[in-house]
């Protein structure tokens, strides 16, 4: 497998840490925002609240914006996984007498996959 797709799907398996960068970059950029663009009366208001306001405002952001990005990096199931699933479900099950399957009788009980049919 090669790097960049073995990082691809390691995030796929673990969202939390991206999601936490994606608030950060938020909350940075909304911090940026204000600070270059907002006017004089808005950044005298947001002095006056002082600092421990202005910090829990930042981690709210923070947390807020992480959630968000956490909803919208969920991996949804693709087509071909359900078909699976309901091919899998409707296979028989296996038989376990502990006897050695012969390699020629192994891929005939094997379910298809359905969405190669």
């Amino acid at each position: 497998m090669k790097p960049l797709r073995r990082t691809i799907a390691a995030l796929e398996r673990r969202p939390w840490p991206l999601a936490v960068f994606a608030g950060l970059g938020f909350t940075l950029l909304v911090a940026g925002a204000v600070a270059l663009f907002g006017s004089v009366e808005l950044l005298d208001a947001l002095v006056a609240l002082g600092d421990a306001k202005l910090y829990g405002a930042l981690a709210l952001l923070f947390v807020a914006s992480a959630c968000a990005a956490r909803i919208a990096f969920r991996r949804r199931r693709r087509l071909e996984e359900d078909l699976d699933d309901i091919v899998l479900s409707a296979a028989p099950a296996k038989q376990t007498t502990g006897r050695a399957v012969p390699a020629d009788e192994a891929p005939a009980n094997k379910p298809a996959k359905a969405y190669l049919r």
